[in-house]
Formats: structure tokens, C-alpha cells, sequence
């Protein structure tokens, strides 16, 4: 009976106070591999904790060990009376304990199938409705009569059937209006578009729509990475390659995977704050893990830069997908402010180049979020929106000390041994 006491404490703490506490430390920003290393050993070992706490009650009149009720139970149950020595009470604590883990595992596995399938359909929309990026070669006339023709000077840019990197009213728009490599004359033979391509070995797929939107739909083999009319015309060449990279690190990364256990564990506990929370802080994180993958490959000044132009845009993620202005949830419900995402990442946009004269055009609604006063209500002290910590981590890279990390992966350690430990010294 300790036991199950010891276990349920455990578990209820590894519920409330710990993911709330976790939830709003800063420290995780500085490491996010750790800390999501850390909270993933918090969600399996609370919910093994759980499992076993129910189990340790139902088996403590066998014996005074539990290790050895269990193994009284187990023979019981291979004799054919599972139900020897067991009184009434403890026949709930058996029901408590299977209806628990149907209800971890069969939510698990519902909301999985439900992501998997909403994949599978949008992968199958962005092919019908999206287009290929095949490279410089291939001119589609009839389709962009409105870009110039390779033989132009801008011709790199317009690049291959997509030709989504030029305008002919305005050649500086657009990644492919030089600085990149691909907009300089008709012998360049790349862009951001081929090289992201060719590198990552992701399927490409360009929307033909003005707002600016970029994400990922993630698979094991049928993963693409799906960008807009709109960021096209939106980023410069660092800006796209930047936003690329983040892309495909979720990609590679299989960030889907990460996610995806918190968001079971919010909907099997959505009346639980920290489940929601824990769930925001997470998406969080991963986001930075991206932008560190991404930072690294690019540059981190032009994904800051890329990030304020598409915060302001807040286009929406479909269901399933990555995006670079991360998963709605990431913003945390604890704060219980006002979004202050339009003015302060408009201001970011103008401070750091984003909005400078002779860059391409800004996202949409980036001209009305400018005119916010940098004193509006919804700037209250406090606030914290994902996309600015983002931003002021890439811009003001936070020093990490080599015992920050090595703590986390002990804790986690140490969380993930508790449950066993508490069992077999019960």
C-alpha cells in the first residue's frame, strides 16, 4: 500500500507541479535538445507511475513486497484464478488501472492514426494544387507570362517550371533577384529552391497564393516542404534559404514525433492546465531546435529577419504540419495577454533590415501592424510571444554552460529510474 502511495504521489507530481514549473523556466531556451530530452522523461514517467501505482494497489494483499505480489499475481493469473486473495477494493483498483491505460494508448493511437491520415490527404492536396520546382530548363510561358524568360537577366531567377522568383514589373523582388547566385544572368543554373532541393532530398511544392506561408509535412518517405506565391515574393535569397533549412531540419529531424506525445496526452487530460502547457513549451522547443539546425547551415540574422516578416503575416498551420512560425499551441496559455506578435514583430522587421528600402515587399499586413504604438495593450510585462523569443535567441544567442545540458539529461535519468526504484524498494 506504501507503494502505491509513493507512486501516485510521484505521478501527481510529475502532473501538476512539474510541468508548470518547467513550463515557465528560461533555462530551456538555452538548451532545447536537453529540455525536450527532459520533458519527454517527465510525460513517460508520470504516466508509468500511474499505471503502476493502480497495479501496486491491486496486488498488496498478496505480500508485503510488491515486486513479490506482482510475481503472486502473474502466477495467479496462470493458474486460472486471477482473482485469489484479491478483495473488492482492490478489483477497482485493477478496473482503474486497465480503463487508465486504455485511455493513455487508445487516445495515443486515435490522435496518431488522425494526424497520419490528415497528412496523407494534404500531401495529396499540395501535389494537385501545388507545383514542382524543376530547376532552370523548363519554361512555362503560358502559365507565368508575367516573369521573364530565361534568356533574360533575370532569368535564373524566374527558374525552371516554377517560376515563382521574379516579376517582371519589379526584377528586385523575389530570391531570385541576385544574391543568391540564381538571378545574375542566364548562366546561373541555381537558386534557393534547387539547392534546398537538391540537398535535403525533400519533395517541393509551390502554392500559388499571395499571403506568405511556409511548412512541412512530415513522413518517413513522402515528406514536402510547401512554400507560397506569396514568401517568394516576400523574402530575399538568405531569408528563403534560412527558412528552408528550418524546414528541413523538422524534416530530418522527425519533430512530428516529438510532438506528437504531448498532443495525445492533452487530449486524454484536456482538463489539465499543464498538459495544455506542456504541450506549447514543446512546440517551443523544437522550433528552436529547428532554428539552431537552420542557424547553422544559414545564418541567423536573415531567419530573425525572416521570422519577424512572416510573424506579422500569422498565416495558418494546416492540421499535421510544421510550420516556421510554429504550431498555434506554442503560445503558451499562461500568460493570459494579448497577442503582441503584429507590432513588436513589425518593429523587429524594421530594426534589424527587414523592412529597409529595397528589400523585397513585406509580408502582408505588415503595413498596418507598423503603424501599431510600441506601447499597445497588448505589450503588457510579461508577455511572451514564441516568435519573439525566437527572434531575440537568433539575434542574442544565449551562452550555454556544459552543466546546464549534462543536469538535464541527469534529471532525466533520475525521473525515468523512479518509478522502477519505488517498486523494487517497495
Amino acid at each position: 500500500m506504501t507503494t502505491a502511495a509513493l507512486l501516485a504521489l510521484f505521478a501527481g507530481v510529475l502532473a501538476w507541479p512539474v510541468p508548470r514549473l518547467l513550463a515557465a523556466a528560461r533555462w530551456p531556451h538555452r538548451c532545447p535538445r536537453a529540455a525536450i530530452v527532459l520533458w519527454q522523461a517527465i510525460g513517460l514517467a508520470g504516466g508509468v507511475s500511474a499505471l503502476l501505482a493502480a497495479i501496486a494497489f491491486t496486488v498488496s494483499p498478496l505480500s508485503g513486497s510488491t515486486p513479490t505480489a506482482i510475481t503472486d499475481h502473474l502466477g495467479n493469473i496462470a493458474a486460472g484464478s486471477p482473482l485469489t486473495g484479491l478483495r473488492w477494493v482492490n478489483l477497482v483498483g485493477l478496473a482503474t488501472a486497465t480503463a487508465l491505460a486504455c485511455r493513455l494508448f487508445g487516445v495515443l493511437c486515435a490522435s496518431t492514426a488522425a494526424t497520419l491520415r490528415e497528412r496523407h490527404r494534404h500531401r495529396h492536396l499540395v501535389d494537385l494544387a501545388g507545383r514542382r520546382h524543376r530547376g532552370h530548363g523548363a519554361w512555362e510561358s503560358a502559365d507565368h507570362t508575367h516573369l521573364h524568360p530565361p534568356t533574360t537577366a533575370t532569368a535564373g531567377g524566374a527558374g525552371g517550371g516554377d517560376a515563382d522568383h521574379g516579376d517582371a514589373t519589379n526584377p528586385g523582388d523575389g530570391p531570385g533577384a541576385g544574391g543568391d547566385g540564381s538571378g545574375s544572368g542566364a548562366d546561373s543554373t541555381t537558386c534557393c529552391l534547387c539547392e534546398h532541393r537538391d540537398r535535403a532530398g525533400i519533395l517541393l511544392r509551390i502554392l500559388d497564393h499571395p499571403i506568405a506561408v511556409a511548412y512541412c509535412v512530415p513522413g518517413v518517405r513522402h515528406a514536402r516542404v510547401v512554400v507560397s506565391r506569396g514568401l517568394l515574393n516576400t523574402l530575399d535569397a538568405a531569408e528563403l534559404d534560412a527558412v528552408l533549412a528550418h524546414e528541413a531540419a523538422h524534416v530530418a529531424g522527425r519533430h512530428d514525433l516529438v510532438i506528437q506525445p504531448f498532443v495525445a496526452w492533452e487530449r486524454t487530460f484536456p482538463f489539465l492546465r499543464p498538459a495544455r502547457e506542456a504541450t506549447a513549451a514543446v512546440s517551443l522547443l523544437v522550433e528552436m531546435l529547428a532554428d539552431d539546425a537552420a542557424a547553422r547551415e544559414t545564418n541567423r540574422r536573415s531567419l530573425a529577419r525572416a521570422l519577424a516578416r512572416l510573424g506579422v503575416a500569422r498565416a495558418p498551420v494546416p492540421a499535421g504540419a510544421l510550420s516556421i512560425t510554429g504550431h498555434p499551441a506554442a503560445v503558451l496559455p499562461a500568460l493570459g495577454a494579448e497577442d503582441p506578435l503584429p507590432a513588436t514583430a513589425a518593429r523587429a522587421a524594421t530594426r534589424f533590415g527587414a523592412g529597409s528600402a529595397g528589400s523585397p515587399r513585406s509580408a502582408p499586413g505588415a503595413g498596418s501592424a507598423a503603424a501599431v504604438a510600441p506601447d499597445a495593450p497588448g505589450l503588457r510585462l510579461g508577455t511572451v510571444n514564441p516568435v519573439i523569443s525566437r527572434i531575440a535567441r537568433l539575434l542574442d544567442p544565449p551562452g550555454v554552460r556544459w552543466w546546464l545540458p549534462a543536469g538535464a539529461y541527469l534529471a532525466a535519468a533520475a525521473v525515468l529510474a523512479a518509478p522502477p526504484m519505488i517498486v523494487l524498494i517497495g
